[in-house]
């Protein structure tokens, strides 16, 4: 099976000034949080941020639906993510997954790296792995072209 990293597109600032570091990022209650955006600015469908070693893979309301078929693992907690001068408010999804052990093999400059799955020979549709430092969300084949198909927005998969 085919295997792809999710990322954010990089080109949308929108969730660019999310303060990560905050503590109720690493809570399992629903919170709120603030940040600079106008009515008319589309929120991706996926993004992601870090504070110190944690990452935070966050997601709207029909992404989650889509990955929760896919995932009985999938834990969400839900964050109202609020512009600062009140104008507008969206419900967004904070998703947790059990971290899997892998194998990282370096590619060469300027190639994606590769992720090989250890000891399991079910199949999975998403998947957390960690390198070093850095989380990332693997998607099978078949998840990412229902989330294609769905034409979801600020959302990349790199082979």
């Amino acid at each position: 099976m085919n295997y792809f990293i999710m990322q954010t597109d990089e080109r949308i600032t929108f969730h660019k000034n999310l303060d990560y570091s905050q503590p109720e990022f690493r809570k399992k209650e629903p919170f709120v949080t603030f940040s600079e955006f106008d009515e008319n600015d589309r929120c991706p469908d996926f993004f992601s941020g870090r504070s110190l070693f944690d990452t935070y893979f966050c997601v709207t309301d029909r992404l989650k639906e889509i990955l929760e078929v896919y995932s009985s693992t999938l834990q969400v907690v839900p964050f109202f993510l609020t512009d600062k001068k009140y104008r507008s408010q969206l419900v967004c999804w904070n998703i947790n997954l059990p971290v899997e052990e892998c194998i990282y093999l370096e590619g060469r400059i300027h190639e994606s790296p590769r992720f090989f799955l250890n000891g399991t020979n079910e199949q999975q549709y998403i998947v957390c792995v960690v390198n070093e430092k850095a989380h990332y969300l693997i998607v099978s084949l078949e998840l990412a072209e229902n989330i294609l198909r769905r034409q979801l927005y600020g959302i990349r998969f790199m082979p």
